[in-house]
C-alpha cells in the first residue's frame, strides 16, 4: 500500500513539474480575467477641457466584445471588422461620462479613438480602448467642474480619475498623476482592494493656489477580485502540435491540476468530510458524491460558456457567480438543518427508549432489553448527497471557463471539452479521496476503546458545521461583491 502511494505521489510530482516547464508562460490580466478597468485623465486648460479615457478589458469581457464584432465568425477581431469600432465604442463611452461646469451639463466632442488587443492568457486577447474627448471653455468664468464615470457601473475592476491643470489654480480631492500609468502597471499591493474613483469635483480659480495634491485615502473598492487564471492548465489549450502522446499528457496535467485546485481554499472539502462522517457515510456514498461534483462542475462550465456566446450584450459574470454561490450556500445550509433536525429526533427517541428500558429493568418479570443503547445518528440519504454534490460543483472555476472560451476562439472545442472534463475529474477525485479517507478514519476511531459519546458527537457537530458554513457562504455571496 505504501509503495502504491509513493508511486502515485511520484507521478503527480513529475506531471506537475512537466506542466510548469513544458508550456510557455502567458500573461494574465493582473486584476483577473473578468474585470473591466477604467482610467479618466482630466486636463484643465484656460480655453478647453480634455479627457484622456482608457478602457482596459480583461480576457473574458474582451472575448464577449470581440464576439459582437466577429462578423466572419473566426473568433478574432480582424482589421476590417474593427475599422469603425474605436470611434463607435468611444461614442458609447462618452454617452456614459457626465461632465458638469458650474452644475450645468456640458457636452464634449470625440477627438481621437484607438483600440488594441494585447495578448492574454490561454491565447485569448485583452482589449485596450483609448478615447480623447475635448470641449472649449472660458476657464476664467468657471468656478467648478464635476466629472462622473457611469460606464459599466456593475462590472468589477479598477476605476481611476486624475486631474491636471495648465496654468489654472485648481483644488480638490484628486491626484495629478496616474498610479497605474494609465492602466499599464497595476500596483501589486492594491490588487485585492482596487481603486474605485467614479466621481470627482474640481474647484477652479480658488482664492488660494492649490498645494501639490496627494492620492486621497478613500474610494477603494471592497470587492475581492479572485478570478485570476494564469497557470499550466489554461496554457494547455495553446499547444501547437497535438498527437496522441501530447494529448494524453495534456489530459493528465489537467487531471492533476484539477486535483491541486481542489486542495485550495473552498470547494467544499470540509463540508464533504463533515457530511460523510456525521451521516455515517460509506465508500459508495463518497464515490457518488465525487461523480455528482464532476458532472455538475463540467455542466456549469459548459452552460456559462454557451450563455456568453448566445447573448448580444455582456453577461455580468460577476453577478452570475454570487447568485450561484448563494444557491450553493442555501443548499448546504438546508442539508445541515435537515441533519440537525434528524439528529434531534434520534436523540429524543434514544432518551425515550432509554427511560422506557430503565423502567422495565425495575420490573421483576423483565430480564433484559433488546432496544439500542445509542442512537444510530441521522441516516444518510441519496437526495442529500445529490444536493451536496451539486452545491460543491455548482460554481464554475475561472480557469476552466478560460480554457473553454480559448478552445472556442481557437477552434479546438473538442480538445477544450476534454481538458475541462479531465480538470473536473481531478477536482472531484480529490474530494472523493478526502471523503473516503474520512469515512475509513471515522470507522477506525469508533473502534477505539474511548468513553466519549462518539455517536452523539459526530452527527451533531457535523450538522452544525454544515449549517454554519452554508449560512456563511450565502451571506458572503449576497452582501459582498466577489469574483
Amino acid at each position: 500500500m505504501m509503495k502504491i502511494l509513493v508511486r502515485g505521489l511520484t507521478w503527480i510530482t513529475v506531471i506537475t513539474a512537466t506542466s510548469l516547464f513544458w508550456i510557455s508562460p502567458a500573461t494574465a490580466h493582473p486584476l483577473g480575467n473578468f474585470t473591466i478597468n477604467h482610467y479618466a485623465g482630466l486636463q484643465v486648460a484656460p480655453e478647453q477641457i480634455t479627457i484622456d479615457y482608457v478602457l482596459d478589458m480583461a480576457e473574458i469581457p474582451a472575448f464577449q466584445e470581440i464576439h459582437q464584432l466577429d462578423t466572419n465568425r473566426d473568433r478574432k477581431a480582424d482589421t476590417t471588422e474593427t475599422l469603425n469600432y474605436p470611434a463607435e465604442k468611444c461614442r458609447e463611452v462618452g454617452a456614459h461620462l457626465k461632465l458638469q461646469v458650474d452644475y450645468q451639463p456640458l457636452s464634449f466632442l470625440l477627438d481621437n479613438a484607438k483600440v488594441e488587443f494585447p495578448p492574454g492568457v490561454g491565447d485569448l486577447s485583452t482589449l485596450r480602448l483609448t478615447c480623447a474627448f475635448q470641449k472649449e471653455i472660458e476657464s476664467r468664468a468657471i468656478r467648478s467642474v464635476e466629472f462622473e464615470d457611469q460606464l459599466y457601473p456593475q462590472r468589477l475592476g479598477w476605476r481611476e480619475i486624475t486631474v491636471a491643470s495648465d496654468g489654472i489654480p485648481v483644488q480638490g480631492n484628486f491626484t495629478a498623476s496616474s498610479i497605474t500609468n494609465r492602466l499599464t502597471k497595476y500596483p501589486t499591493d492594491l490588487l485585492m482592494s482596487p481603486l474605485d474613483q467614479r466621481k470627482i469635483t474640481v474647484e477652479l480659480n480658488p482664492a488660494q493656489p492649490a498645494s501639490v495634491p496627494k492620492l486621497p485615502p478613500l474610494n477603494h473598492s471592497n470587492q475581492a477580485l479572485e478570478g485570476r487564471s494564469n497557470d499550466a492548465f489554461t496554457r494547455l489549450i495553446t499547444l501547437e502540435k497535438l498527437d496522441l502522446s501530447t494529448t494524453v499528457l495534456a489530459l493528465a496535467i489537467s487531471f492533476v491540476w484539477g486535483g491541486l485546485h481542489a486542495l485550495s481554499p473552498g470547494h467544499g472539502k470540509t463540508i464533504v468530510g463533515a457530511y460523510l462522517v456525521g451521516s455515517r457515510g460509506k465508500a459508495k456514498h463518497a464515490l457518488f458524491l465525487g461523480l455528482t461534483v464532476t458532472l455538475t462542475h463540467t455542466a456549469g462550465i459548459f452552460a456559462l460558456g454557451l450563455l456568453m456566446l448566445s447573448t448580444s450584450h455582456f453577461v455580468l459574470t460577476e453577478e452570475v457567480y454570487p447568485w450561484l454561490s448563494a444557491f450553493s450556500g442555501i443548499l448546504m445550509a438546508g442539508i445541515g438543518l435537515r441533519l440537525l433536525m434528524k439528529q434531534a429526533h434520534h436523540a429524543h427517541e434514544h432518551n425515550h427508549n432509554h427511560d422506557h428500558a430503565h423502567e422495565h429493568n425495575h420490573d421483576p418479570h423483565h430480564h433484559h432489553s433488546h432496544l439500542p443503547t445509542t442512537p444510530d445518528g441521522a441516516a444518510i440519504t441519496w437526495s442529500s448527497l445529490l444536493a451536496l454534490g451539486i452545491s460543491g460543483g455548482l460554481l464554475p472555476c475561472p480557469s476552466a471557463l478560460v480554457v473553454l472560451l480559448s478552445a472556442i476562439a481557437l477552434g479546438r472545442v473538442g480538445f477544450g471539452l476534454a481538458l475541462v472534463s479531465a480538470f473536473s475529474l481531478g477536482l472531484a477525485g480529490v474530494l472523493t479521496g478526502i471523503g473516503l479517507l474520512l469515512v475509513y478514519a471515522r470507522a477506525w476511531f469508533e473502534q477505539l476503546p474511548l468513553q466519549a459519546p462518539r455517536n452523539n458527537l459526530f452527527p451533531a457537530a457535523s450538522a452544525l458545521l454544515i449549517t454554519l458554513v452554508g449560512v456563511g457562504i450565502t451571506t458572503k455571496a449576497l452582501f459582498t461583491h466577489t469574483l
